[in-house]
């Protein structure tokens, strides 16, 4: 089945935004300490979460039962929870970078074997 350039480019979004979100959550402390208080908003933990949903939705066509979209949607699920607990405990911190990770992982192997 040929998969059309539309979802192509929902795996590369993906992968960017993942990567994006990363860099951000590392940068956020240092750019605090400069005075930057506005990188902190949360408006845009909420944007790096839509356009993770967005890509994830367009990158597995919403079919859920293949192993990479089941894999891209658990990678999704424990982001968007280590976000929503991440001032609960420092734990969630690092497991966002391994869920983005994951995430960026997921979107690679799918530009790579699935679309094809």
């Amino acid at each position: 089945m040929i998969q059309t350039k539309k979802i192509y480019w929902a795996d590369k979004l993906g992968a960017i935004s993942a990567i994006l979100c990363i860099i951000h959550c590392l940068a956020v402390p240092a750019l605090l300490s400069l005075g930057m208080g506005f990188i902190s908003n949360p408006i845009i933990a909420y944007l790096f979460i839509a356009i993770a949903f967005v890509s994830i939705y367009k990158a597995t066509n919403g079919r859920f039962l293949k192993p990479i979209s089941i894999f891209l949607w658990l990678a999704f699920i424990g982001f968007f929870i280590s976000m929503l607990l991440e001032n609960q405990a420092e734990v969630f911190e690092y497991t966002m970078f391994l869920f983005s990770g994951l995430i960026i992982l997921g979107h690679l192997y799918n530009m790579r074997y699935c679309n094809k």
